[in-house]
């Protein structure tokens, strides 16, 4: 059976608690965004929602570095021995963002994209990332 060393707990600890903490970022800039009144988000909006994902994307670049030199083949595998040792979800550190791909990050994406939310994280990937 594999296991997680201390150093690697706490590499793959780190990098999942970036994620969440930037996917929080990421839905505050979309929350913003929305409220602009219907109107096309502005550039600070959308900068915020950008910076919000390149975070995220780093994030889990890092989470990845560190499945990567630990003892576990993979990610899933990873996150499995991360949920059981130390009670840590790292559905954030796996999710598949757009316009922002890391390899490893396969899972879907669960965030709302409706209404003026998807055309700011939409423009924000195609045009700030």
């Amino acid at each position: 059976m594999n296991t997680l060393s201390d150093e690697s707990i706490t590499a793959l600890e780190r990098a999942a608690g970036e994620c969440d903490a930037a996917r929080a970022d990421l839905e505050d800039a979309l929350d913003a965004a929305e409220g602009a009144g219907g109107h096309r988000p502005d550039d600070d909006h959308l900068e915020a929602v950008a910076d919000a994902l390149r975070r995220w994307q780093e994030a889990q670049e890092a989470f990845m570095e560190a499945v990567a030199e630990s003892e576990v083949p993979d990610p899933s595998m990873a996150a499995m021995l991360l949920m059981r040792t130390a009670d840590v979800d790292t559905s954030n550190a796996r999710m598949g963002l757009p316009g922002a791909h890391v390899d490893g990050a396969d899972q879907p994406f669960e965030l709302d994209m409706t209404g003026s939310r998807g055309q700011a994280l939409t423009t924000a990937a195609m045009d700030y990332l």
